[in-house]
């Protein structure tokens, strides 16, 4: 048993090491999904090696919120909208230092420069996040279910990323059941726009989620939250912009919690619940709404109109 802990322990050290020394795009930048490449480097790597570089990862995110909990003295307050994602809010408020720009580890092409947060710990988070998804795929790839004695040890060595990971690993939200006490919504729609909308939407829906999304459009319900992959402002505004046309009739209140109680989204950091206050703000005040290339379904019966142009016509 000594010689086996022994064994383990070395091959996670290497680990360490192994991401210490990377350049972390060319290490997790291609998957075993990735059309036409080679096999990656990780797939050359030991069990415990990856078991290693999974905690250095998990290591580094912690030193990040160490980081970004120092500015929280000079936070007098945490903004309406980031009432939810406290610790995030704290990231952004610490530029990315030397150390981080200098460093390959922490500079792969996993978050666009012109996204929320890119020359901030923020920044740095996301990256590191997604090598952390990376290789959880690599070790979900070989195995189908990851050694359990590993996930309780992280579970209990980094309680505060248990969400995270949770959400790497698929899992759903905790959620209560989209039972009948949830009113279903109607489109007015024509069959012709009907099939464009879905078939638009469709393309942020895991396949297994795509015949529910159906159903939840045709006006009835589902017993489970769908995943949306994107940023759920992109979602939210979609069903804002079908109310102000006119295809739509809810009050921004009922479409909140319809909203909320079917969809959760895809985040940087895994699948999490819509937030009910954001989801308000983009309803309601257009606060916060992708901008013009981040829209999603834009076709010719279902134009957008800013917030003033709303006013003045009256809507």
């Amino acid at each position: 048993m000594k010689k086996h802990e022994d064994q383990r322990e070395k091959w996670e050290f290497i680990g360490h090491r192994l991401m210490e020394s990377s350049d972390l795009q060319m290490l997790c930048g291609v998957t075993r999904k990735t059309a036409g490449a080679e096999k990656p480097f990780v797939a050359c790597l030991h069990d415990h090696e990856l078991k290693g570089m999974i905690t250095f990862v998990l290591e580094r995110m912690r030193e990040i919120d160490k980081r970004a909990e120092s500015a929280a003295a000079r936070v007098r307050e945490i903004p309406y909208e980031y009432r939810d994602r406290q610790q995030e809010y704290l990231r952004l408020q610490v530029p990315k230092g030397e150390s981080y720009r200098s460093s390959e580890l922490y500079n792969a092409d996993f978050i666009n420069d012109l996204d929320e947060g890119f020359n901030t710990l923020q920044g740095v988070f996301v990256t590191l996040t997604r090598a952390l998804s990376y290789l959880f795929e690599e070790l979900g790839y070989r195995h189908g279910i990851i050694d359990a004695s590993f996930m309780q040890a992280l579970h209990r060595n980094y309680p505060e990323y248990a969400g995270i990971i949770g959400g790497l690993m698929g899992e759903k939200p905790n959620v209560e059941s989209t039972g009948a006490h949830r009113d279903a919504i109607k489109l007015t729609l024509t069959a012709d726009q009907f099939a464009e909308l879905l078939s638009c939407l469709e393309v942020f829906f895991d396949p297994a989620d795509r015949a529910a999304l159906k159903t939840l459009l045709q006006g009835q319900t589902v017993s489970q939250k769908l995943v949306f992959n994107g940023n759920q402002n992109q979602l939210v505004e979609v069903f804002r912009r079908l109310s102000y046309n006119g295809l739509l009739h809810e009050s921004w209140t009922s479409l909140r919690e319809w909203l909320f109680g079917h969809f959760a989204y895809r985040s940087k950091t895994g699948v999490a619940n819509l937030s009910k206050n954001s989801v308000w703000d983009i309803l309601s005040k257009a606060k916060g709404e992708p901008a013009g290339r981040s829209r999603i379904c834009s076709f010719d019966w279902l134009p957008y109109s800013t917030q003033a142009g709303l006013r003045k016509s009256g809507l």
